[in-house]
This record gives C-alpha cells, sequence and structure tokens, in this order.
C-alpha cells in the first residue's frame, strides 16, 4: 500500500522543506545555537532531579519504538559530560529498545521533571552494557540491574516549554476524567485474548516475577 493510497482521503500536502518552513517560519539562530555536543552543568542538574524519561529508538524495519523508563530522581547516571547511564529495572521482557540498539545504536531521550514546564532532549548512539561495577553503583532497595543502557551524547538542548504548558500536564485539577479507561490487566485480557477474567489473570501473575518493581 503507497503512502497516497494510506492518506487518500486527505489532500493538500507538505512535501518539501521550504513549503515547509514557509507555513512554521524559520527559527530564530538562538534556538538552533542552544545546541551542545556535551552536557553542560544545567543539563546534568536536570537530569538528576528527572524520574522519568522516554527512549526512541529504530528497529530494523525503520519503524520507531518509544519506551518510558522511571525511577527515583537521579537513576540516570552521569558518567561524564558525554557519557550517561540509564540502568534497566523489571519489565515486559519485550526489551524492545535493547534489540533495536543491537542492530542500530541511534537513539533519543526526553527527561522530564514533575512540575517544571521545560524538558531536556538528547540524542546520542547507545550500547548494551553488564560491567559489574556500573550495575553495582545502580543498584536499590538491595536490587542490582542485569542490563544499563549507556548512550554517548552527540546532541542535548532543553526544548520549549509551550506543551506542556498547553497541555496542563502538572495541573491535576485540569486533568481529563479517566474513570473509564481500562487498565493493564482488561486490556491484556482483552487484546491478548486470554480466557481468564482481568482479575484471574491478575492472580494468575503473581509470584511469577512479572509484577515485581525491582
Amino acid at each position: 500500500m503507497t503512502q497516497d493510497t494510506l492518506f487518500s482521503q486527505f489532500s493538500d500536502f507538505v512535501t518539501s522543506a521550504e513549503e515547509l518552513e514557509r507555513i512554521t517560519g524559520a527559527p530564530l539562530p538562538q534556538i538552533i545555537a542552544k545546541e551542545l555536543s556535551a552536557l553542560d552543568q544545567m543539563c546534568r542538574d536536570f537530569i538528576a532531579s528527572s524520574p522519568f524519561c522516554l527512549i526512541a529508538s529504530a528497529n530494523p524495519s525503520g519503524y520507531l519504538d518509544i519506551s518510558p523508563r522511571g525511577d527515583p530522581a537521579g537513576f540516570t547516571h552521569v558518567i561524564s559530560d558525554t557519557l550517561i547511564a540509564l540502568p534497566d529495572r523489571p519489565g515486559n521482557k519485550r526489551t524492545d529498545t535493547f534489540h533495536n540498539v543491537l542492530k542500530d545504536p541511534r537513539i533519543s531521550v526526553i527527561f522530564f521533571v514533575p512540575g517544571k514546564m521545560e524538558t531536556l532532549r538528547l540524542r546520542g548512539s547507545a550500547r548494551i552494557c553488564v560491567d559489574h561495577e556500573l550495575l553495582a553503583s545502580m543498584a536499590f532497595g538491595g536490587h542490582t540491574p542485569k542490563l544499563a543502557l549507556l548512550i554517548h551524547v552527540e546532541t542535548v538542548f532543553a526544548h520549549c516549554p509551550k506543551c506542556i504548558i498547553r497541555s496542563n500536564l502538572w495541573q491535576p485539577d485540569e486533568w481529563p476524567e479517566s474513570s473509564h479507561l481500562p487498565n493493564m490487566n482488561t486490556m491484556m485480557v482483552k487484546q491478548a485474548k486470554i480466557d481468564k477474567t482481568p482479575e484471574e489473570w491478575f492472580v494468575s501473575l503473581k509470584g511469577t516475577g512479572e509484577l515485581d518493581l525491582y
């Protein structure tokens, strides 16, 4: 199926960088100049205060995956101005990011700090590390990660706060009603066609390690 077929219900598309810039306008020179090739102290402080980030990587077919990572603030270790490390905590064992990095080391990360309108964007190349000393330094609550994602920083910059402001992301009084949305157990049973109720599925996971945070 061609791109034209996929979007055939619409017309009038932007097809060049020149046309795009005519619509959006060009960025101020300072917006481009703020990109750094290494972490400065402000970037280090932001990462040290961040308990949550999103990691983007590409699979062998070129499609992008975005994976969340979260831990107490400071979980991302800044090893040097151009090297950071993120511990891998127990998850669903898909390890999409790691599989992607094995084929294509290019990676992007965006760091969030609760209540802070700005975010920090980072691009670089990654490797999967099992260095004993590094993993031991990332232990939490007596649990040592089995893997760490080492990222060589190539570009880093602070991102405009407008999207956070518009979304009211840190304003609980403005959050949409969400009680009608299904939880993970319900989604798993329905989407994976599991012959159990959501409650039965949850009970079946107890004691398997699938529910462990660390």
